[in-house]
Formats: C-alpha cells, sequence, structure tokens
C-alpha cells in the first residue's frame, strides 16, 4: 500500500509539472486527481507583478527593477552606479519562499545571471549577482538591498 501510494503521489507531482515518463508498473496520472486547489483556471500572480522597485545596494548602487504584468518578466535599469543608464529587459522566474517573500531569477543578455531573495515585509533583498570578467573568468557576488516600490 505505501509504495502505491508513492507511486501515486509521483504520478500526481510529475502530472502537474508536466514532465516526467512514467514506467511499466508505476501508477498513471489518471489514478489521481487533482484537489480544488489544483483546477484554477487562471495562474496566481505574484504580488510584484505589475510594479516596479528601486533597490539601494549596500555598495552604493541604485537600481530600478519593473515587473510584467505577470511578473514572467523584469525590465531593470541601473540608476546609481557603474552603467548609470544601461538597461535590459529578461524572462523572470519565480517561486514563493513565505508570507510575502519570493526567490526571483533571471539571466540578463549578455550573460549576466541574478538570483535574490525579496522580502515584501522586510522590504530588504538579499541577491548574487554573477558574470564574467574582461578576462572571462566567471565572479559573483553577494549584496543585500532596501527595496522601495515606486509603481
Amino acid at each position: 500500500m505505501k509504495r502505491r501510494f508513492t507511486a501515486l503521489a509521483a504520478a500526481a507531482a510529475l502530472s502537474l509539472a508536466g514532465t516526467g515518463t512514467l514506467i511499466a508498473g508505476q501508477a498513471s496520472a489518471a489514478d489521481v486527481r487533482p484537489s480544488a486547489a489544483t483546477r484554477s483556471h487562471a495562474p496566481r500572480v505574484p504580488l510584484f507583478a505589475g510594479h516596479a522597485y528601486l533597490l539601494t545596494v549596500d555598495d552604493g548602487s541604485v537600481y530600478r527593477n519593473t515587473f510584467s504584468a505577470d511578473g514572467r518578466s523584469v525590465t531593470g535599469l541601473t540608476v546609481v552606479g557603474s552603467n548609470v543608464g544601461r538597461t535590459f529587459t529578461a524572462p523572470a522566474d519565480a517561486v514563493r519562499t513565505g508570507s510575502k517573500q519570493f526567490f526571483i531569477s533571471w539571466i540578463e543578455p549578455g550573460g549576466v545571471t541574478v538570483s535574490q531573495v525579496v522580502d515584501f515585509d522586510r522590504h530588504t533583498v538579499e541577491f548574487y549577482v554573477s558574470s564574467d570578467d574582461s578576462t572571462g573568468t566567471l565572479v559573483g557576488g553577494l549584496h543585500h538591498a532596501k527595496l522601495s516600490q515606486v509603481s
């Protein structure tokens, strides 16, 4: 029974994620009924979607990040620091990690990778940025920022 339950749980996870292939002897995704929560027709939009935020970083830099209406892309602008005026738009992935906390990540054109934990209750952002330096060596750094909503 425990083995069948495990197989059913795996089938449900694969079905909901839309990934994976079941092999002979495993439960099928059809053996599992989706809960009311998974039957929703419209995906939930994250609370940051459609808003712009200023990030005032511990190194003195200031960035403006504007998220699309569905929260699936970000447009960034360097306001203060090196490369003032630099802008980009990139697809963003996000997952809720707390009540008003999200892990948000994207790869900017040119290869800069940003991974951040945004806490909307505390108005803080902890983030790691990595990129290639002028010699082609991958470098990165961990930063802390204050967050303020501007739109």
